[in-house]
């Protein structure tokens, strides 16, 4: 913070107005202060057209009323009211910066008299961190940056939701038949899929004979070869399962419900996988981006939908602060600990997707590999696995920014990138 705050504060004007925001579900509270942290108004106002007007006219009048040559505005990024509030101020070419929702937290509770949330107060809290140059320098995105960005929210949306329906479609299926999964390792193969949309309970199949059991599931088949072995070691385990014999209805019921539902977001995940890789393909830095041998389209298109527009950016170091992945000091008194955590300070899904990208590149990228190996087993300060991953993803990060800054395709030359 040392280095970063007299920068910041040096973009401040003397006299500059700080408005802090806290952002509601049905109204906002904003708190203006000076430079001495003096509190000179206080308002509230709603997200819609009439409440922007008045809270930009309320700005303008504590400016003009104070004399201010600048004034900026401050909130959380904790919903995404900042986002229209942030696009109303950029129309209107007001300064606005963005407040760490944990730094609010910290401030608050710091305070050893009154450690109380109201509106009020972290209105108030937010503008001070302003006065001090405790903020994030931000941008909205614009045109195709803000669409990747959306399409790799609403795949990552989609992906998470299909992992949630599995995890009830074998929570039901586990009740109703729990020794299936000895004879179907997964339940979403065709095979167990066209039985499950049928007979999902024990107590009912052992009711049936082989036949017919076989040919239910086999009317709903949609695949090439089924595996009519299978089924046959299905309905012999359903004559000795403990499955339940209570609500047997409700659960079948459910788990067909579930099937759909899992078609239908399977179906809406691929469509939104082909839209996320066209957006990303049709931009420029795609191109750079996808000459690392095996960082797949999908992990390049998610890590530049959370990056957004490069040209934002001066160096990789403010790539890997953003998902914070730098090293943070760990000293306690005269003694420094060799394991040395990560700030986890950024964007965890940006973190999240260069993880996995990493480990992909370990196994197919030899200058990766090596380098890998050798932070491990190098005589000085050698590395666990996993700060060698995040020493890795640290070298990635500054050669992308690289590739694109110099408009260049990787070569392992770049692993020497710094």
């Amino acid at each position: 913070m040392s280095r970063t705050l007299p920068r910041k504060l040096a973009q401040v004007k003397p006299g500059t107005l700080f408005v802090g925001v806290d952002l509601g579900l049905d109204r906002n509270v904003a708190v203006v202060i000076n430079g001495g942290a003096q509190r000179l108004a206080r308002f509230s106002f709603p997200h819609d057209r009439d409440g922007y007007a008045y809270f930009r006219r309320r700005l303008m009048k504590a400016q003009k009323h104070h004399e201010a040559p600048a004034l900026v505005v401050g909130m959380e990024p904790s919903n995404y009211f900042w986002k229209l509030l942030a696009a109303e101020l950029e129309r209107h070419q007001l300064a606005y910066r963005l407040v760490n929702p944990y730094t609010v937290k910290k401030h608050r509770e710091g305070d050893q008299l009154d450690r109380s949330k109201d509106d009020v107060r972290d209105a108030f809290t937010i503008a001070d961190l302003l006065r001090t140059g405790k903020f994030t320098e931000t941008q909205l995105l614009h045109g195709q940056y803000a669409e990747l960005r959306q399409y790799a929210t609403l795949y990552e949306r989609l992906r998470c939701e299909i992992v949630r329906q599995k995890n009830r479609l074998h929570s039901a299926v586990g009740q109703l038949f729990p020794e299936l999964t000895r004879v179907f390792k997964d339940l979403f193969g065709l095979t167990a899929i066209a039985m499950l949309r049928n007979h999902a309970a024990a107590a009912v199949i052992r009711d049936l004979s082989e036949e017919d059991f076989i040919t239910a599931a086999r009317a709903d088949f949609e695949g090439q070869r089924m595996f009519v072995s299978k089924l046959r070691r299905a309905h012999a385990l359903a004559a000795t399962s403990v499955g339940v014999q209570e609500g047997v209805q409700a659960l079948q019921l459910m788990v067909q419900q579930q099937l759909q539902t899992l078609t239908l977001l399977k179906r809406q995940w691929e469509e939104t996988r082909e839209t996320l890789a066209d957006t990303f393909l049709a931009l420029p830095e795609s191109r750079y981006l996808l000459s690392v041998h095996g960082l797949g389209v999908v992990s390049a298109a998610s890590i530049l939908a959370e990056i957004g527009d490069p040209s934002h950016y001066r160096n990789g170091r403010q790539w890997i602060k953003l998902a914070g992945t730098q090293p943070m000091p760990n000293i306690s008194g005269r003694k420094t600990r060799s394991r040395t955590p990560i700030s986890r300070k950024g964007r965890p899904r940006l973190r999240t997707t260069l993880f996995f990208a990493v480990m992909r590149l370990v196994q197919v990228d030899d200058a990766f590999s090596r380098r890998y190996q050798h932070l491990q087993k190098r005589k000085k300060n050698p590395l666990t696995k996993m700060q060698a991953l995040g020493a890795l993803i640290n070298k990635l990060l500054r050669i992308l920014w690289a590739l694109v800054q110099n408009q260049t395709l990787y070569s392992p030359a770049f692993e020497s990138a710094g």
